[in-house]
């Protein structure tokens, strides 16, 4: 049994000198979606306040974008760069061992 007044919640609201939690509020930023074939579709949103749309190969570059900035680490991002350059120049490894 878990007493209110030592549970992590509990702590953690004390900490920020809170008695509850905050309401939570989702912010809509749209959506980013790769269908395949060096295309995406997306939908740039600010809350409820469409600012665009596009689909194709515009949207894919707008995902490629967004899919290196979300990489933690710059290495992770060149490694990932160095792949869609390497697919690009000499296609997908096929074989099996």
């Amino acid at each position: 049994e878990e007493r209110d007044e030592f549970s992590l919640l509990r702590v953690w609201l004390l900490a920020r000198g809170l008695e509850q939690a905050p309401e939570f509020e989702f912010l809509n930023l749209g959506l980013l979606a790769y269908v395949g074939g060096g295309e995406a579709l997306n939908q740039v949103k600010l809350g409820d306040v469409p600012l665009f749309n596009y689909a194709g190969e515009i949207a894919f570059a707008l995902w490629k974008t967004v899919y290196l900035s979300k990489q933690a680490a710059t290495r992770n991002q060149a490694l990932i760069a160095f792949d869609w350059l390497r697919t690009e120049l000499f296609g997908r490894d096929i074989t099996r061992l």
